[in-house]
């Protein structure tokens, strides 16, 4: 069985994998070893079997014989590439100037095949891997033309968008449909890469988050993979729960990630054929994962303890030695103190910016929005704040500070979801409450803890849940929230019922 290797020394976990012996003296090695950047064994297990799925496509490219690919294919591939940068920048293009600068390096590459290769090479790679395709030198050097091409529209596509101008590309219809590998639709003309993109595109044109799409797709590919065909209409649901016993006893990942994500992807990129009439059926909807009861040692939130030692260290976090920068001592001091008092996500208060400090009907409040930057539920809210956090010079701080982000310096680099500078923010934030303030128990997570911890105290204080539930962002199901509003008025009555942390 295929596990995750753990390093003796140092504790992070590799990929570890024998090469097939046909493919020994093409490769030049035995034995793969690949680093999976983490020590903590669940996210090993998530990343190994990604890592695992792209090396036996790897294997597949290694023994498939290298065939030319026609214009046509090479566009429809190029496709890939612009759909890939227009999701990524959906909600936020950034500046113009970006953009600019951006198509002005385009231009400069034009023609440069080191240039091109380059910027485009590792991409073209990523795209001929994802379709199981293997080709010839001039095709992929046809390919990189074709992805620059790509690019230099999805490029001019952006620039429009942050200059506020959001109508459709009229030429993003002309990258053709990828020809399947068996050289053309199937006879039924539905495969699961088809019932992928209806899915793709509701999602993505509801305004969801651009990376779902990605995770969804490697879950498709996988399927596909252990398939051995893309036909949606031929498969079953045993097909379906006999992948769901791969993933589980030969790859080794635990039932609630196949449940949680595998399972789900493709139950929701099924059903969704379904409700648009390409298939009769959803074959991922009869099968079922039973998922143990995980093992509850401690509370989710912080103990007392914890809490206390983290907000006194973050009181000396700005006068603390080193050559961190000011925003991110700012971080130290003030996330976990918000966190604690609004049960907010840790990266909704890591993108919070001047103008999200708002007064309501005499009340201070932040103003949480997808404008600022990821919101899981989309929706924005506005919380009041705790008085201690008023009196504690939290105002000062936001009085005195330039227009924009408190807690990092814009970049102005595109960067992909996910992968934001409040989400690096956050990462900080966690490190220094492991390495600063010593809360090293792993079965708390370090600034998760505050949202379970704020409705523990929300409890013991008699805070009605439903207010509860409004400030911290959680649905609680009722279709009786579907009426009326949860006034400011109301929010600050409860949120004052929190005792404050007396940690000085």
């Amino acid at each position: 069985m295929s596990r995750p290797f753990k390093h003796k020394k140092t504790g992070v976990y590799y990929l570890r994998e024998r090469v097939p012996a046909d493919l020994v003296a093409l490769v030049g090695r035995r034995e793969i070893w690949k680093s999976l950047g983490t020590k903590e064994p669940a996210i090993a297990k998530e990343r190994h079997a990604e890592e695992k799925r792209k090396l036996d496509l790897r294997w597949k490219a290694l023994r498939s014989k290298p065939e030319p690919l026609p214009h046509q294919q090479l566009v429809a591939l190029s496709g890939k590439l612009y759909r890939r940068v227009m999701a990524i920048n959906e909600a936020e293009p950034g500046e113009p100037e970006i953009w600019q600068q951006t198509l002005r390096i385009v231009g400069e590459i034009d023609g440069r095949a080191d240039a091109m290769e380059q910027w485009y090479g590792e991409s073209a790679d990523a795209i001929l891997l994802e379709e199981g395709l293997v080709t010839d030198n001039y095709s992929r050097a046809r390919l990189i033309q074709e992805a620059h091409s790509a690019f230099r529209q999805a490029a001019n596509q952006q620039l429009k968008r942050s200059q506020g101008d959001y109508r459709p590309d009229p030429a993003a219809g002309r990258f053709p449909e990828i020809a399947k590998p068996d050289g053309g639709k199937k006879a039924d003309g539905v495969s699961i890469l088809d019932l992928f993109e209806l899915w793709e595109r509701d999602h993505l044109a509801d305004g969801k988050a651009a990376r779902t799409p990605r995770d969804h797709r490697q879950k498709l590919d996988d399927l596909i993979t252990f398939l051995g065909h893309d036909d949606a209409k031929r498969v079953s649901a045993k097909n379906v729960s006999d992948w769901t016993e791969h993933l589980r006893h030969e790859r080794g990942l635990a039932a609630k990630t196949v449940a949680d994500k595998y399972l789900s992807a493709v139950r929701a990129v099924f059903g969704s054929g379904v409700a648009k009439f390409r298939i009769d059926s959803n074959p991922a909807a009869p099968v079922s994962i039973r998922v143990p009861k995980r093992r509850v040692e401690r509370p989710k939130g912080f103990t007392d303890e914890e809490a206390d030692r983290i907000l006194k260290a973050s009181l000396g976090a700005l006068d603390a030695s080193g050559d961190t920068s000011q925003e991110n001592r700012l971080a130290y001091r003030w996330l976990p103190w918000i966190c604690a008092y609004t049960g907010s996500r840790a990266g909704e208060i890591a993108q919070l910016r001047k103008e999200d400090f708002v007064t309501e009907y005499g009340v201070s409040c932040i103003r949480i929005t997808p404008e600022a930057g990821t919101v899981k539920t989309g929706q924005y809210r506005i919380v009041p704040l705790h008085p201690h956090l008023i009196s504690a010079g939290l105002h000062k701080l936001v009085k005195g500070a330039a227009d924009g982000p408190l807690f990092y310096k814009p970049s102005g680099r595109v960067r992909k979801e996910g992968n934001s500078q409040a989400s690096s923010v956050v990462g900080k934030v966690s490190k220094w409450v492991r390495e600063v303030a010593k809360v090293t128990d792993k079965r708390v997570q370090p600034n998760h803890g505050w949202r379970h911890r704020f409705k523990t105290v929300a409890r013991d204080v008699g805070m009605d849940i439903h207010y509860a539930n409004v400030i911290q962002g959680h649905a609680d199901g009722s279709a009786s929230t579907e009426y009326g509003e949860t006034t400011v008025k109301a929010m600050h009555r409860e949120i004052r019922k929190l005792p404050r942390y007396c940690v000085g």
